[in-house]
């Protein structure tokens, strides 16, 4: 096996192939009324990086990352995977923290707990470390029962090219972040394709999915089947505009989504299992 590389780091090819494509500039993410670029997303993890090693966070250390989708979770995900730590992402809303954790990235839920405030006061005063060295196969990133390495997210997204995303592309996710999909969905494929990802962690209810996606005019929606066969069964139809197609993720979509959505269903490729 070679040396570990700071090139294997997750969060490190993340940020190289923004700038070997030219994306800096780029939308990435679109989290409210606010529009964060591709150089920003980086930038932060650079310094969320540098706040969590100045709060002792080490290399192997595990990070439980238990906040909705928002930036803050986008940039202390990536910022724990940037010093080698083991991210543990967990529903904010249901986790039972387990105790011995280094970090957690939550409001008021362990002894040792950073707030999403203190982490973005902390990157103000913090200056972004290199990357540190890793082998591909590195744990990166973990849902407690399912642990996935720093090198697993680029064939995620490789099972996604058939789909062809496009760099003006807005993805809207059914899945939340904190759900290993979800994550796939919201952070991986918009930063391995230049395209830009809406960061939502409201309801996910027909009536506001429906909403969400023609206030930022998201193009694609990646579903799960459970959520397109309740789109199927349920009348009136939602506009769904301006959606050019949608994602079925687990089982075949169902007869009528297609209809209900306005724009084509397709099946990905199935995902690669965990490392």
């Amino acid at each position: 096996m070679p040396d570990p590389s700071p090139d294997a780091n997750l969060a490190e090819s993340l940020s190289r192939w923004t700038l070997a494509f030219g994306w800096r500039d780029r939308a990435a993410f679109l989290c409210g009324d606010d529009v964060f670029t591709h150089g920003e997303v980086h930038r932060g993890a650079g310094r969320a990086a540098g706040f969590l090693r100045a709060c002792g966070v080490r290399p192997g250390d595990r990070v439980v990352i238990a906040l909705p989708g928002t930036m803050e979770f986008v940039w202390a995900f990536l910022g724990t995977v940037r010093v080698g730590a083991l991210a543990l992402i967990a529903d904010p809303e249901a986790s039972m923290l387990p105790p011995g954790e280094v970090a957690v990235c939550a409001p008021g839920r362990h002894a040792n707990v950073i707030t999403p405030g203190e982490l973005v006061t902390g990157m103000a005063r913090a200056t972004a470390p290199p990357a540190h060295p890793v082998h591909p196969g590195t744990p990166a990133f973990a849902q407690f029962s399912e642990v996935y390495a720093h090198g697993d997210p680029e064939v995620s997204f490789l099972a996604m090219e058939p789909f062809g995303l496009r760099e003006n592309d807005v993805l809207f996710s059914v899945p939340k972040t904190h759900d290993p999909v979800g994550l796939r969905n919201t952070v991986f494929l918009p930063l391995y394709s230049g395209a830009s990802a809406v960061l939502d962690s409201g309801r996910r209810s027909i009536t506001a999915v429906a909403e969400r996606v023609r206030r930022h005019r998201a193009s694609v929606l990646l579903s799960t089947s459970a959520f397109l066969t309740r789109l199927a069964a349920e009348a009136p139809r939602e506009p769904f505009w301006p959606l050019r197609i949608a994602v079925a993720q687990g089982a075949p979509p169902p007869v009528h989504a297609e209809d209900r959505l306005g724009c084509p269903v397709l099946a990905p490729v199935q995902d690669p299992a965990p490392a």
